[in-house]
């Protein structure tokens, strides 16, 4: 039985906690009959399996009775592109959960919407009320810069701001709904406004050394709008995806000359429902 789950990047701009996007990185997970230790390849290859969400969740339900559990992956971990979403969608689409009992189960158990919901349903997808798949404009590609830096979601978490001014919200609110119109609908100058978080961003930028010129260097190059993703490390931008690689490589330069050293990379969106999920 085997299951292949892709990355994420979320609190996509001013979409915070509630807008991601699935990205052409995956985590293929599989049982396999017999017994044995389990085997982690890929960016999980020295993880501890005390330390494995997979197996935790299937050990929870007894559905690693005579199995071996194989699992390899490309998604960057603790850069903010939802490695833990993609684990906790791919332990229970082999524990049988399906659409929205699916959703609903892994963002109790993980807590991000916004991860949880393009991993399962790909391409964008608002975390409202309901989990709602958007049509992402073809025009669109995304280009990330990964650090080596690993910044923890809890280290994250503890620089947002308890109250907010009254204007900021105001502005979040406006931001968000350009960015999801621009996005839809491939408008490069609503993308950058929309992309432009007053919440986060803020508050978080200089737990990443040389953030600033990594943002700047990737605008001069093209981007449309460059922000953190998800709880960091990585920077990533939205552009045309006719330069996406210059602009990640802009950006991991700028990163890298600031003592941050990181790598370019220009995943496709993962925007086909058949794209992923079981397989």
């Amino acid at each position: 039985m085997s299951v292949r789950v892709s990355a994420s990047t979320s609190n996509l701009g001013a979409g915070f906690d509630c807008l991601g996007l699935a990205l052409d990185l995956w985590l293929e997970t599989r049982l396999e009959s017999g017994r044995g230790e389990a085997v982690y390849g890929g960016t999980l290859e020295s993880l501890d399996p005390d330390d494995d969400l997979i197996a935790a969740i299937l050990l929870e339900r007894d559905l690693l009775r005579g199995k071996r559990l194989i699992v390899t992956s490309n998604i960057p971990v603790g850069r903010g592109l939802g490695s833990s979403a993609a684990a906790t969608v791919a332990a229970l689409l082999l524990a049988g959960l399906e659409g929205d009992d699916l959703y609903r189960e892994a963002v109790q158990r993980e807590g991000h919407p916004d991860n949880v919901g393009p991993a399962i349903y790909g391409g964008l997808v608002l975390a409202a009320h309901k989990p709602t798949r958007l049509p992402l404009h073809r025009s669109i590609g995304i280009a990330l810069a990964v650090p080596e830096l690993i910044i923890s979601t809890k280290t994250a978490r503890e620089r947002l701001p308890i109250e907010v001014p009254r204007s900021v919200v105001v502005q979040q609110a406006q931001r968000a709904a350009a960015l999801v119109h621009g996005l839809v609908h491939g408008d490069a100058d609503l993308v950058d406004y929309g992309m432009d978080d007053r919440l986060a961003v803020p508050v978080r930028k200089n737990l990443i050394p040389g953030y600033d010129d990594a943002v700047e260097a990737g605008l001069v190059a093209g981007a449309w709008g460059v922000t953190i993703s998800g709880a960091g490390s990585t920077l990533v931008a939205v552009t045309d995806v006719s330069i996406a690689d210059s602009v990640a490589e802009a950006m991991a330069e700028a990163l890298t000359g600031a003592g941050t050293v990181a790598m370019p990379m220009a995943p496709g969106v993962v925007t086909r429902p058949e794209g992923h999920g079981a397989s």
